[in-house]
């Protein structure tokens, strides 16, 4: 089966918007590492295999050769750094934007931005600072033509599963892309009450029975959302409303 390559010059010549570059690499350790060692903002890369892509937590994200997507940028943030867990929510809702616009369905967020189809993970995102001032980092991974991995040790879907079709990674990252400029020039004029309205619409888990680990303890309680600054609201079961931030991990419904 011929391989569907990724191609720079495809996407620059027919994206709505000009990024400052879009570099493709066969192999490279890590998208986001390259992107930190550059010194502008609104840098693409993109790679047909990582051999050390990272997700959340540390945990390395799995990077067969040429099936999925493994795409980093860099972006200027002016805003607070308190600011910046709230964008992280944002890139969640602007990729799940992205694939619907592609023709996919039944998807949502598990907070705080893992993509899901039928309680099956299809992508993650990461958010990074960067050695420069208010520069930021985004990875995103996304499974697109993906078969088979016996080394993810949770359910994991592709896209081209969930749409029951084969999918041109081109025109996915396409979309992707333009999404994802248009978005990010609009985090700085949105209110958090906007935000969050464009969250609750892909949030998988709200009102849902959740449990997760806070620092190696696991708990359990409802699922009420995001607050102000998007973490996650919980009613633990002693009856208790607490909000959590990017510490707590394995967050299940």
């Amino acid at each position: 089966m011929s391989v569907n390559k990724i191609d720079a010059n495809f996407l620059k010549r027919h994206g709505q918007y000009a990024w400052s570059d879009i570099s493709v690499f066969e192999s490279i350790d890590s998208t986001s590492t390259w992107v930190k060692s550059q010194s502008e903002s609104q840098v693409v890369c993109l790679a047909e295999h990582q051999t050390a892509g990272r997700g959340r937590h540390g945990h390395q994200w799995q990077s067969p050769n040429a099936e999925n997507i493994y795409l980093s940028l860099s972006w200027q943030f002016d805003g607070q750094p308190e600011h910046l867990s709230l964008l992280s929510l944002w890139v969640g809702v602007i990729v799940a934007e992205a694939l619907a616009d592609a023709g996919l369905s039944g998807h949502g967020i598990k907070w705080p931005n893992d993509i899901y189809w039928q309680q099956q993970k299809m992508g993650g995102i990461l958010l990074e600072t960067s050695n420069l001032a208010s520069m930021i980092v985004i990875g995103i991974g996304l499974n697109v033509n993906m078969q088979h991995d016996n080394s993810i040790d949770q359910p994991w879907v592709s896209l081209n599963q969930a749409m029951g079709q084969a999918v041109d990674r081109n025109h996915i990252l396409l979309g992707l892309l333009d999404k994802l400029h248009a978005g990010l020039s609009a985090f700085a004029s949105m209110s958090v009450s906007e935000l969050k309205q464009q969250w609750q619409k892909w949030d998988l888990i709200r009102d849902r029975k959740v449990s997760f680990l806070d620092r190696e303890n696991k708990l359990v309680g409802d699922a009420l959302g995001v607050d102000d600054s998007g973490q996650l609201q919980v009613r633990l079961e002693s009856g208790e409303m607490k909000s959590f931030g990017t510490t707590i991990s394995k967050v299940r419904w």
